[in-house]
């Protein structure tokens, strides 16, 4: 008589598909975590989750800075653009001031284009720009602009002899070059010996 379903060996009473794999009995594979493992596990995460917040928050605070010191460069770099267009109209008031065509003007209206020179010189001192004298400076490139080079024996060469157009400073920095005539030592005409 055969013996009943139930008392088959176990492989046996596999039913499904056989080429299905069969779940491991052994404990060791399958073993739950232990409740260590897990802590250290998140305790670990916890370690990688504030680095990466504490990099986001240190982009985010190198950001604002990066955006407000390029807002302020802006700002400062239209302010110098605006005053330097002040400083070119004081330029050409003081060039019609010294017009010998001014000679036979009326002497009211000429002091008051001064007195509206001087106070446009006014308004950009008050904003921190200051105008510096280059004559009998020695040339340097960083303040000066040559446009003209004169050979002169009274003078060393390089040395700033005239100021065509004054420069600027804002806090010590130069925001326009003066334009200068520089001198150059004179050329020394060679001998002529005929013998």
């Amino acid at each position: 008589m055969p013996e009943p379903d139930s008392q088959r060996p176990e492989e046996d009473q596999h039913e499904g598909d056989p080429t299905e794999p069969r779940q491991a009995t052994d404990s060791g594979d399958d073993a739950e975590p232990s409740p260590d493992s897990e802590l250290a596990e998140a305790l670990r995460e916890k370690e990688q989750f504030k680095r990466l917040a504490q990099r986001a928050q240190a982009d985010l605070v190198n950001y604002r800075r990066r955006v407000e010191s390029e807002q302020e460069s802006s700002r400062l770099r239209n302010q110098q653009r605006i005053v330097l267009r002040f400083a070119d109209v004081i330029d050409q008031l003081e060039t019609a001031l010294k017009s010998d065509a001014l000679e036979n003007a009326d002497s009211g209206w000429l002091e008051g284009i001064m007195v509206i020179q001087k106070n446009f010189v006014n308004a950009i001192a008050a904003e921190g720009f200051a105008r510096f004298s280059s004559v009998g400076e020695e040339f340097d490139p960083r303040r000066h602009e040559a446009v003209i080079s004169s050979p002169s024996a009274d003078h060393e060469p390089n040395t700033v002899i005239a100021e065509h157009r004054p420069g600027y400073t804002q806090h010590d920095e130069v925001v326009r070059p003066a334009q200068v005539e520089i001198a150059i030592a004179p050329t020394v005409e060679p001998d002529d010996e005929s013998g």
